[in-house]
């Protein structure tokens, strides 16, 4: 299972999916990574424990098992 934890004004939102199934969280996954990535969003993969560093990822194949959406913060 994949997770990704979208970091916005609302909170901290989190879908997990099986990327090996077309289902729906997998499907309501990718929608929202495209949706956010076309609107500057930073996505990140994060390695805990693993002693990797953590990577910024651009495509939905290269998500790790555990990722962090951050939407691009636009000032007033």
């Amino acid at each position: 299972m994949k997770k990704i934890r979208v970091m916005d004004s609302t909170g901290d939102t989190v879908i997990e999916f099986d990327e090996t199934v077309k289902d729906k969280a997998t499907l309501e996954a990718e929608a929202l990574f495209d949706r956010l990535t076309k609107n500057s969003a930073a996505v990140f993969a994060v390695n805990r424990g693993e002693g990797q560093p953590d990577k910024r990822v651009t495509n939905f194949n290269e998500l790790g098992e555990e990722n962090i959406i951050v939407p691009r913060i636009v000032g007033g």
